[in-house]
């Protein structure tokens, strides 16, 4: 597996005054030759957002006012920290310091949540200001940490709602049930290998599937949850999509990831062929729609691949058209990856941008992981 560190970026913008004809809103986000570029859907308007940006993530504040670059906020501070995580409404930022500290940010001003000693691990946001937290404590040398617990917090008060675990698990929270329960996995050991194959997915002490744990592969809507389940690293090899629970995708020649539903029910996914692949860059998937009824909604060239689907408030779908090469120079590796923003509306295909990164093998942070294209982390789409 070749690490790809970003060495440059290349970025070609085209005014899509198709979309706007077609009444479509919403906005998208990326990141191009060291800025934030943001598009406006609706208008084909074309702004920079923040210049000399770090490399991601890239995410909208919950009313979609703001956007953030790592622990930078467009318009307003640079926080102390590598990623901001947004409440689901309003302009709540959460962020953890380099110390371990957990605060509060709004546009009038910081609050702390737990100190640096508490042992927060991850965070997440819930309804009406509710914040899930992993915790783990470890003195160097740890031995067996303690306090390997999932809480809550809201309004200054917490609450333990998973925990203490046995052995040696650090729980990683990434969202909610739509009962209000903590979403989580659990990180045995804190090994990267064994989180890499897949890591059983909690409702707070419920079992839901084994998904890897990106962040794409969990998705809320409303009171719908779409996961994309299935172990192996191989994301192109046994994956498939639950939605509430349910196989929608029921075609196991496939192997299905990044699902996107709305609180309607629409469920679309990106899926390829069913196997484990002997070079990345070779997954040629499609985006598909699974419910209310299934279609093929995308037939990429031969030697690309659609990845990373989002689906808009009037039923379009954005996309990015992902092509990867390598090639040697001076008898080092280095890849180039290729992605076309794509925006599918009433049927018609309209271009957005091209944005390409060109990386060297030896390193991070990496583009494809497995088959897996980390768009979501330089890329992002607000309402």
């Amino acid at each position: 597996m070749r690490g790809l560190a970003v060495a440059l970026v290349s970025l070609a913008l085209s005014v899509p005054g198709a979309a706007a004809e077609m009444g479509v809103t919403g906005r998208v986000a990326f990141i191009h030759d060291g800025r934030v570029i943001l598009v406006d859907l609706a208008t084909g308007k074309r702004t920079v957002a923040l210049t000399q940006a770090p490399a991601g993530p890239i995410r909208w504040s919950g009313d979609a006012k703001l956007l953030s670059d790592a622990g930078r906020i467009a318009g307003g501070p640079k926080l102390h920290t590598s990623q901001v995580v947004w409440a689901p409404s309003g302009e709540t930022a959460a962020y953890a310091t380099k110390s371990g500290e957990v605060a509060l940010w709004t546009p009038t001003g910081s609050q702390a949540v737990v100190p640096a000693t508490w042992g927060a691990t991850s965070i997440a946001w819930g309804p009406n200001g509710t914040l899930a937290l992993g915790r783990t404590i470890c003195h160097v040398p740890c031995g067996m940490p303690r306090h390997q617990e999932v809480w809550t917090w809201r309004a200054g008060s917490l609450r333990r709602v998973v925990g203490p675990l046995p052995g040696v698990v650090r729980p990683i929270v990434t969202g909610f049930s739509a009962d209000g329960r903590v979403l989580w996995w659990p990180d045995e050991q804190g090994s990267a290998s064994l989180a890499a194959d897949g890591l059983l997915l909690h409702a707070n002490n419920s079992r839901i599937a084994t998904t890897l744990a990106f962040p794409d592969y969990v998705v809320r809507c409303g009171r719908h949850l779409a996961v994309a389940a299935g172990s192996d690293r191989f994301t192109t090899h046994g994956k498939r999509i639950l939605f509430d629970g349910r196989d929608v995708s029921r075609d196991r020649t496939r192997s299905w990831v990044s699902p996107s539903c709305d609180p309607e029910g629409i469920v679309i996914a990106a899926a390829g062929r069913n196997w484990q692949e002997a070079g990345f860059g070779h997954e040629h998937r499609a985006i598909w729609q699974l419910l209310p009824a299934r279609k093929r909604l995308t037939q990429p060239p031969p030697g690309w691949t659609d990845e990373n689907p989002h689906l808009l408030a009037d039923g379009s779908t954005l996309f990015v058209r992902t092509r990867q090469t390598a090639h040697k120079v001076n008898g080092e590796w280095f890849t180039t990856s290729r992605g076309l923003i794509e925006l599918l509306t009433r049927g018609k295909l309209v271009h957005v941008a091209n944005v390409g990164f060109t990386s060297s093998e030896v390193k991070g942070p990496w583009l494809n992981y497995y088959g897996h294209y980390n768009w979501p982390w330089w890329i992002a789409v607000a309402p």
